[in-house]
């Protein structure tokens, strides 16, 4: 049985929306270099525009918007945002054009019809799937043969400072699931993709206490989606237990509290 409720994952990302961008640092480094290695890979049969895409491009999972205005710019002559989060498209509206279109939908259920796209990419949504084989199939079943795609995801390690903090307390599980590297790249083999290109990284943000740090993650909505979890922040006695634990690094005699995010980066093709 899942143990993620999609909606819950929506609604937390919808009430998110207005704070994304502000709290959002390590997922702007990352659509950022996801749209500069798409950049790099590029097109075996460029635009005849100035930029290096062509024709009708996805964003899946596509949040505020940032990457929308980047496709046009590299030359997509129309870009679909879709996402499951209302809120995040109400705001993804402003970073729109009268060649951009955006959808509610579930990135497991497309209302588009088969072979219908160029290119996709997903930035920071991957994760949030529960059988990647299956999303993947599905974006494989909208986009032509020989389509790029341009996918970052999470790896396992991410938040480990928070999940080693949290196992000194109690036996709940605050921290969501990442599949390993193996696993993501199988999945794309299973769904019709030939991978290209890898890349991997540990990107860490630091906070000035632990409540700045879980304030933090509410405000992007990337908060625990398990089954058992536990509303809120955990109250005053667990926050004061878990900035107790946690690891600390020491900048200039300031005491900051990392989180770190291993992000892999793929580059594929449909064949």
């Amino acid at each position: 049985m899942p143990s993620r409720d999609k909606q819950q994952v929506a609604r937390q990302f919808s009430r998110a929306a207005t704070s994304y961008d502000r709290a959002a640092g390590i997922q702007q480094r990352v659509v950022t270099s996801l749209l500069e290695q798409l950049k790099q890979n590029s097109l075996d049969t460029p635009s005849e525009h100035t930029g290096m895409l062509a024709g009708h491009w996805l964003d899946i999972g596509c949040g505020t918007g940032v990457a929308l205005p980047h496709l046009r710019h590299m030359g997509a002559s129309t870009v679909t945002g879709i996402d499951l989060a209302e809120g995040m498209l109400s705001v993804a509206r402003a970073h729109s054009d009268d060649q951009t279109q955006l959808i509610l939908a579930d990135a497991d259920h497309l209302p588009m019809d088969n072979h219908c796209a160029d290119g996709l990419i997903s930035s920071l949504m991957l994760q949030w799937s529960e059988t990647p084989v299956t999303t993947l199939t599905e974006w494989h079943r909208v986009l032509k043969p020989r389509s790029p795609v341009a996918v970052a995801t999470l790896l396992p390690g991410t938040q480990s400072e928070l999940l080693h903090a949290w196992q000194q307390i109690d036996d709940r599980q605050h921290i969501n699931d990442f599949i390993s590297r193996e696993d993501i790249i199988e999945a794309f083999t299973q769904a019709g993709f030939v991978v290209e290109h890898t890349q991997s990284e540990c990107l860490t943000e630091h906070y000035a206490s632990v409540t700045q740090l879980l304030r933090g993650l509410k405000d992007i909505g990337a908060t625990n989606v398990n089954a058992g979890r536990r509303a809120g922040l955990g109250g005053r006695k667990a926050l004061k237990e878990l900035e107790e634990v946690y690891p600390t690094e020491e900048d200039n005699g300031n005491i900051r509290f990392p989180l770190s995010y291993e992000v892999l980066w793929i580059y594929a093709r449909t064949v």
